[in-house]
């Protein structure tokens, strides 16, 4: 039976006023995930009016599902030009995005990318320049971003997110994606995973800072998170159904990102870990894995700090007076050291907010002390134990550990603090730093 949160039932549900007083609609039009479903590709291309389609590939996602993407092209007669990348790793920076408006055929009038995160981010960039309709044909269920109106970019050598469009159809064909790296199919359980601690911090901020929040959004990401978990057993087996949970979860984070308008449904503390971990891949060649691997690692550091905070207790004093004592250009510093030459970027964002603001501060302070039960009890609702998550990541095989993808153990702490700066949305660090706690874990 169909459950109210699957992905056809989102798709198909008409714009609505929510409880949170926000319309939500879900921009993505239409998605198939299933055996056998890059065969619907020519029906959307003209369900969506295309005559001539654009593909954009790379050379590894071509063989995963491009192949079979153009022949069902050809086959009914639908005419293409082909842009693909090389096999070296892609990163979605300024050249990467310029490159297909270099060899685009103004002759066709809809895209399709075949691939996972960095193609879909990078189509997703090109499809907004071009107001044109866009496909993804999906090759591993490795990533979050598929049904979102935003693009993960590196912009200045700083890891950004940028409005972008919207797919209107998410193909995900499950014999192409059970198929794909175990790296890859690992990922997406990891991002998956994130959710917890994404919801958890959603929550939090609301009672801190008074940000918005919607329930209803929040128990759509529950609900295909519990699926995924449900079904985690079947990934390395590559179970059809197992596989297919894991894409539709992924779509559906994307649908819960649009309708909220913000992607604190889906990022958090786990997430920052992520991208501090690729910034320092690009300005110091450090080593680096998927972003959804990291994602897990980042949820299994978390986890374990969550379960310490539930041991503390705010003391207003003490936080205040950390505010005060606290040397703001020394950790400044710090965060060149750490990031390089994107550092100057995150350093503006964080003195444009109000981070760094006395009076924001001790209000925060405030909530914080007189909400501390209420926050604890998020946390219980919300987060699996540490030791349920390990036993999640042993059962796929994933790493645990940034020593296991060769980033020091040792520099987990430092880190931690740097996932306060790199975007104004409330996180664990940022709790702990208006405590005055953040340098205690």
């Amino acid at each position: 039976m169909e459950s109210q949160y699957d992905v056809s039932q989102l798709i198909k549900k008409k714009p609505f006023r929510c409880s949170c007083g926000k319309i939500h609609q879900a921009h993505l039009k239409d998605a198939v995930v299933g055996a056998g479903a890059v065969e619907t590709l020519s029906e959307y291309v003209r369900k969506y009016g295309g005559t001539k389609a654009f593909v954009i590939a790379d050379e590894n996602t071509f063989a995963a599902g491009g192949e079979k993407a153009v022949r069902n092209l050809e086959r009914n007669g639908i005419p293409y030009t082909r842009f693909t990348y090389g096999k070296e790793r892609l990163e979605p920076d300024e050249v990467a995005i310029g490159a297909p408006a270099l060899h685009f055929d103004h002759a066709c009038d809809i895209l399709v990318a075949v691939g996972s995160g960095v193609i879909n981010d990078i189509t997703k960039i090109f499809a907004k320049l071009t107001s044109l309709p866009f496909i993804v044909v999906a090759t591993a269920p490795s990533m979050d971003g598929y049904a979102s109106s935003t693009s993960s970019v590196i912009r200045e050598k700083l890891k950004v997110s940028v409005d972008s469009a919207c797919p209107d159809v998410v193909i995900g064909d499950t014999d192409i994606l059970k198929e794909a790296p175990m790296l890859m199919i690992r990922a997406g359980l990891g991002d998956m995973l994130a959710k917890y601690t994404s919801l958890c911090e959603w929550r939090i901020g609301r009672i801190v800072t008074g940000e918005y929040y919607c329930e209803e959004v929040a128990k759509m990401v529950r609900a295909a998170l519990k699926k995924c978990v449900d079904n985690a057993q079947g990934l390395l087996s590559r179970d059809p159904a197992a596989v297919g949970a894991v894409m539709e979860g992924l779509i559906i984070s994307g649908i819960a990102a649009d309708w909220a308008g913000v992607s604190r449904p889906v990022s958090g503390t786990e997430h920052y870990f992520s991208h501090l971990w690729d910034m320092r891949a690009l300005e110091f060649s450090t080593p680096w894995s998927l972003h959804g691997i990291q994602c897990g690692i980042g949820e299994m550091e978390t986890l374990k700090i969550y379960e310490k905070v539930k041991k503390r207790t705010p003391d207003r004093a003490a936080a205040l007076r950390f505010f005060e004592e606290f040397d703001r250009q020394a950790w400044f510093g710090t965060v060149r050291a750490y990031l390089g030459r994107c550092a100057d970027a995150v350093i503006k964002g964080a003195e444009g907010s109000q981070r760094y603001d006395k009076e924001a501060h001790a209000r925060r302070v405030d909530n914080i002390c007189a909400h501390w039960d209420e926050i604890l009890a998020v946390t219980e609702q919300e987060l699996p134990s540490y030791d349920e998550m390990r036993r999640l990541l042993t059962l796929i095989g994933a790493p645990q550990k940034p020593s296991e993808i060769g980033i020091p153990d040792s520099e987990t702490s430092l880190a931690f603090q740097m996932t306060r700066e790199i975007r104004d949305k409330y996180i664990l660090s940022s709790l702990l730093w208006d405590m005055g706690e953040i340098g205690n874990f």
